[in-house]
């Protein structure tokens, strides 16, 4: 089915009619500069158990909930030195912090915990909507659970189209990979919980103290999870996905029914129809960017099976690793 009548130009009509769909407990996609979230109300049980239901999404796997700014969280989350001293280097923007919880923000929201992931959004559109609103939004991204994270609005109308009101363009991500997740529970001992647009150097350079061993993989997938992105598997298209070392790239992968998914254009290629790169240049901003709305369009292309270059590890190379092998985990 064509769902291409859902996507929503961003016009003033359109934030005023979105805005008005989220007071009536509905939800609808949303464009943010990491990927496209699926939001609603997140202060109404109603609206998140709808957001749970939408996605398929395990009851166990918590939301991220947005907020236009950090005075507006205050009313429903305890904050300490460390959120302030981040929030103030990098909100508006991709960074997550998961920090104490107040009675306001529904357990189901947390998958029952007493800490919650918070952001504020850096995208235009995302903004204006929240404007509009009197309460915080809950947006994980917009797709069916588990699969690819949606980069752009005609990701979100393919997968979920036929299941809400509304999916509003705000153009391609501009990251293309979700956001940096801390947890500041106990803020004097940081913790990385999901590698994203944010380093963990920049982080530990603006709170002047190095953070804590990762905790990047769930102990087990059917408790619940401290932060969402922590399950083992996870990202993953209906292909087949196959890593390969940085560098590791050899033509003969990609046949018939595979793709070959590189960081950059190779030497050897001669136009073969199946092969792919993610940068001309191998930069891996451009890489992160791309890779989601590259591993949709394949997919949706019915190949079988798609081997992909892992890149360095390094900056936001560590982001894209971790999406890569999550989707390329496989649950026995």
């Amino acid at each position: 089915m064509d769902n291409s009548h859902k996507i929503l130009e961003a016009t003033i009509a359109n934030y005023d009619h979105c805005a008005d769909l989220l007071r009536a407990d509905e939800v609808i996609g949303v464009p943010t500069e990491t990927v496209y979230g699926l939001a609603g109300n997140a202060l109404n049980e109603s609206s998140v158990r709808k957001i749970f239901d939408v996605k398929g999404r395990p009851l166990i796997d918590p939301l991220i909930v947005h907020f236009s700014n950090i005075d507006s969280a205050e009313a429903h989350i305890a904050v300490n030195q460390s959120a302030r001293k981040l929030a103030a280097a990098f909100w508006p923007g991709p960074l997550t912090m998961v920090v104490p919880k107040r009675a306001t923000i529904p357990d189901l929201v947390t998958a029952g915990l007493s800490s919650v992931a918070i952001r504020v959004p850096q995208h235009p559109v995302f903004r204006e909507i929240l404007k509009r609103l009197d309460f915080p939004l809950a947006a994980p991204s917009a797709n069916p659970f588990g699969y690819v994270s949606p980069t752009q609005a005609s990701h979100v109308a393919h997968t979920l189209g036929n299941r809400i009101e509304a999916v509003l363009d705000g153009g391609p991500s501009n990251f293309g990979l979700e956001s940096t997740i801390i947890d500041l529970r106990a803020s004097e001992a940081p913790a990385i919980l999901r590698h994203g647009p944010i380093t963990e150097d920049q982080i530990s350079k603006t709170l002047g103290i190095p953070l804590s061993t990762h905790i990047e993989t769930a102990a087990d997938d059917t408790s619940a999870q401290t932060a969402p992105g922590m399950l083992t598997q996870h990202y993953s298209p209906s292909a087949k996905v196959t890593l390969l070392e940085h560098g590791a790239i050899n033509s003969n992968l990609a046949d018939k029914t595979s793709a070959l998914i590189c960081n950059q254009k190779p030497e050897w290629y001669s136009k073969q129809c199946n092969v792919f790169w993610l940068s001309e240049s191998g930069n891996l901003n451009e890489i992160a960017h791309n890779l989601f709305a590259l591993i949709q369009r394949l997919d949706q292309q019915n190949y079988k099976h798609l081997w992909i270059e892992l890149t360095l590890e390094s900056g936001i190379g560590q982001a894209i690793n971790d999406r890569l092998r999550r989707a390329a985990a496989k649950i026995t």
